[in-house]
């Protein structure tokens, strides 16, 4: 497995211990991340972007937890595909929703994610860049 993969590896563990200083720590300072639900008009940017959307999810969910099936490295991104599995805050509703998560890399820092529901739209946003 290369680095990247083992990043991402990392970054969904760390997410799924709630673990926000990792989680922050595998970004750049930079990043744009766009999450499948947002509190926000278009995407988390920055540190302080990502803690921010540790907090929304927090305030939304009861629970928040991604599962991963496959890893793959494709140029400068890595994708991941799984399932996210998340009970609401307010309304107590289970999902198990099928994901595909594209993290874009520059050096060892991930610079641009964004989670999508559709495969396809994540290998055609993929294939434009």
């Amino acid at each position: 497995m290369t680095d990247r993969i083992e990043q991402v590896r990392a970054h969904i563990g760390a997410f799924n211990r709630r673990d926000v200083d990792a989680v922050v720590g595998s970004f750049a300072s930079d990043v744009e991340w766009w999450p499948l639900r947002s509190a926000t008009e278009g995407p988390y940017r920055g540190h302080d972007g990502i803690r921010e959307w540790f907090a929304d999810t927090a305030e939304q969910f009861e629970y928040i937890r991604a599962t991963v099936d496959e890893l793959r490295e494709q140029g400068d991104a890595v994708v991941a595909s799984g399932e996210l599995h998340v009970k609401g805050r307010q309304s107590g509703a289970s999902i198990d929703q099928p994901i595909t998560w594209v993290f874009r890399f520059a050096g060892d820092k991930v610079v641009w994610g964004k989670s999508y529901t559709d495969p396809d739209e994540a290998a055609a946003a993929l294939a434009r860049s």
